[in-house]
């Protein structure tokens, strides 16, 4: 359960959302503003304070979103967001907002919202989630709404749905599944073609040195991830699934911002710092997919007992090579190319594969989230494939954003149950 001044601002929330929504978004902004200066005055060294720092960052996109939405463009989370950030526009995206959503205590509301509007209740969560946030009011018009056709299906209703409800234009990167330089071409053609529209939207002039500046800064945040996980098998660290998706948001969406290499940074000096790991320590859970973190179950066995550590999971870091800041644009398209998301799901477990493995991992845990049609389609084939390299498997079903779709007591006692059988393999 929420604290009890969450579960009160939640239903407040709520409220206003059906008789006022301009409150309910000042009410949201405010707490939003309150996470964003709460972390700015975390001055640790350790991992939980890094990610109250980068979590108070991703906050702040929020509330400047919502603050001044004519500067805002709603992407989805694969989307390279460099011309953005180069620009001065702020990205707003489902799964981001739609996790915040969820640990005010509001959800509820705008996910009934989206059904008594025709979405399926089978339909994925965030997205629902921010449609519902859309079509009640609560959320403002953006400049415009850009994604990637890459692994999620849901974009293919959410995104057009919500450019026709806001009336503004919509533009989407397709992504070949064929992984070539002929395929990285034709994505950072459309990349050329992006920049031109918001250019024209906003009335704002792509600066080659501001766009170079932010691809240094990408460059910078990768390279220092790649050192942190290179020791990340060696030691251990004090992680939580907020941490874990930090990581996610660092390096996608928020990728290229100051607030990522920090994070990165202070993710490094941490690793550095840890105590090397030994034999009697934690077991180590890699995660595939996005991750609970409003749980407070799941925060229980994952952030606060001393059983159990995360090390990794694989979103985070599915397209990590490093950014060219001389080639901006065939570096955005790359990403997105070359990614373990796109084309066969082989290519995505055979890198997560390969990242549990160097993070030493006792054992894998791939969440199937609510609605999410790529991740529960593959989750047997993951479950044999990393079983037969020698990592037991929990397939998990759950839900990251709306907790009327959660067995709360059957997924403690699952996660609970996969511990006790790691932990008796290392015995």
């Amino acid at each position: 359960m929420p604290s009890p001044f969450i579960k009160r601002l939640g239903q407040v929330i709520q409220r206003q959302t059906v008789t006022s929504p301009d409150r309910a978004r000042a009410l949201l902004m405010a707490a939003y503003s309150w996470v964003n200066l709460a972390g700015k005055f975390q001055m640790r060294g350790d991992v939980r304070a890094a990610t109250e720092r980068v979590n108070g960052g991703i906050a702040g996109t929020i509330v400047d979103s919502f603050r001044r939405p004519q500067n805002a463009v709603m992407v989805n989370i694969f989307m390279p967001c460099e011309l953005i950030h180069a620009m001065g526009l702020v990205p707003m995206f489902p799964e981001g907002l739609s996790a915040y959503i969820a640990n005010t205590a509001c959800e509820e509301v705008f996910v009934e919202a989206s059904e008594a509007n025709d979405i399926a209740e089978t339909f994925c969560s965030y997205h629902k989630l921010m449609m519902g946030v859309a079509e009640t009011g609560v959320m403002p018009r953006p400049l415009m709404i850009a994604n990637t056709t890459l692994i999620c299906d849901a974009n293919q209703l959410s995104f057009p749905r919500l450019a026709n409800y806001y009336d503004v234009p919509h533009y989407v990167i397709d992504v070949p599944s064929e992984q070539s330089e002929d395929s990285v071409r034709y994505v950072a053609d459309q990349f050329y073609e992006l920049a031109a529209m918001l250019e024209d939207l906003s009335g704002r002039r792509l600066d080659p040195e501001s766009l170079r500046e932010v691809m240094v800064r990408s460059r910078k945040t990768i390279e220092t991830y790649q050192r942190a996980l290179a020791l990340r098998g060696k030691v251990s660290l004090d992680t939580t699934m907020t941490s874990e998706l930090c990581a996610m948001i660092s390096t996608h969406i928020m990728l290229g911002r100051p607030e990522a290499l920090r994070f990165m940074e202070d993710l490094l000096k941490a690793s550095e710092a840890a105590l090397p790991r030994g034999k009697e320590d934690k077991v180590r859970l890699f995660w595939i997919h996005t991750l609970p973190n409003w749980q407070d179950s799941m925060r229980a066995i994952l952030d606060a007992a001393p059983q159990c550590e995360l090390v990794g999971t694989d979103i985070a870091s599915e397209s990590i090579a490093l950014p060219d800041p001389d080639h901006p644009f065939e570096t955005m398209a790359r990403r997105l190319v070359y990614g373990s998301m796109n084309g066969p799901a082989k290519h995505r477990l055979e890198l997560a594969l390969e990242q549990a493995k160097d993070a030493n991992a006792d054992g894998v845990v791939v969440f199937c989230h609510w609605g999410c049609k790529q991740t529960l389609g593959i989750s047997q084939m993951a479950k044999h494939f990393f079983e037969q390299a020698g990592l037991p498997t929990l397939v998990l079903d759950g839900d990251g954003c709306d907790s009327r779709n959660v067995a709360d007591g059957q997924m403690v006692t699952r996660m609970n149950a996969f511990i006790e059988q790691l932990k008796a393999v290392r015995a």
